[in-house]
């Protein structure tokens, strides 16, 4: 087992948003972030690729000249155990409980739809305000009876698969694709974990290595928690696999960038979409 290289990017607090639209660009996987005492912001990244790496911290001096940044190997062993002593339950929605595996006690006592998710490097464990975004969208648009069992559902860019197994839960059917193959096992892992049936002929969630193009056609619901610009790449593909009255849901943008990437899905014939917000981050909806 790899160790991993974390990256620690310390900046003043007046350029947090710089800061998070680099690493939005740039570290698919996710961060964590905090404010320290003396006031400025820490971010921490981990990967097990040295190469991305060293990409992160090139883009990051050359956007940040001014950054601190550092570079430490963590033991996965180490990772693992942070994990379980720092990993919280999060509520989403009037539905869902993001649990990590060893929460037993808290799966048990819930009348919540518990998903239940293996920390690991695949992005998506419900903390990130984005990925909570999305979910808590999925939970209003069930409430509202706006997405039902037997919909079929694409979850582009899965991550852990926390999104998919959500609409699973809720009586749906669906694909969940993402290009990174960690983020495909990390995914089938939380399926198993959760109960979901994801092979065989009549798979409740599938999940493998893919994109847009890779999808099919005719969904219900499209759940896409990616970045800004892939999402607008993407258009017209994706406007072009929804089923005509689906319901899309887009996120892993930044607040400032929601008006361009609002722009690329009206140009494809979608009308203006309703915005939920997260600190920073934007999610757009058409429901």
């Amino acid at each position: 087992m790899p160790n991993l290289i974390q990256i620690t990017v310390t900046v003043d607090s007046d350029i947090e948003d710089v800061l998070s639209a680099v690493l939005a660009m740039n570290v698919p996987q996710g961060w964590a972030e905090e404010t320290l005492s003396t006031g400025e912001i820490q971010a921490v990244v981990h990967t097990e690729n040295p190469m991305q790496a060293t990409e992160i911290e090139t883009t990051v001096h050359a956007v940040l000249p001014d950054a601190v940044i550092s570079r430490n190997v963590v033991k996965q062993k180490d990772w693992m155990v942070a994990w379980r002593e720092f990993f919280t339950p999060v509520v989403v929605g009037s539905r869902f409980l993001v649990l990590a595996p060893w929460m037993e006690e808290e799966r048990r006592t819930t009348d919540r739809m518990a998903i239940l998710i293996e920390p690991k490097m695949a992005f998506g464990t419900g903390h990130h305000e984005t990925t909570a975004l999305c979910l808590g969208v999925l939970s209003d648009l069930a409430d509202a009876g706006r997405v039902s069992s037997g919909m079929h559902f694409l979850d582009l860019g899965t991550g852990t698969g926390i999104l998919g197994i959500g609409g699973a839960l809720l009586g749906m059917t669906g694909l969940g694709l993402d290009i990174d193959l960690q983020a495909v096992e990390n995914a089938l892992e939380n399926c198993d974990l959760n109960g979901i049936v994801h092979d065989g002929s009549s798979p409740v969630f599938a999940v493998r290595r893919g994109s847009i193009d890779d999808a099919g056609d005719g969904y219900d619901l499209i759940l896409a928690n990616i970045l800004a610009a892939p999402l607008i790449s993407m258009a017209p593909a994706i406007v072009n696999k929804l089923r005509k009255g689906g319901a899309v849901v887009l996120s892993g943008l930044l607040t400032i960038q929601a008006d361009n990437v609002t722009a690329a899905y009206m140009a494809e014939g979608l009308p203006a979409p309703r915005r939920k917000e997260s600190g920073e981050w934007s999610a757009l909806i058409w429901a």
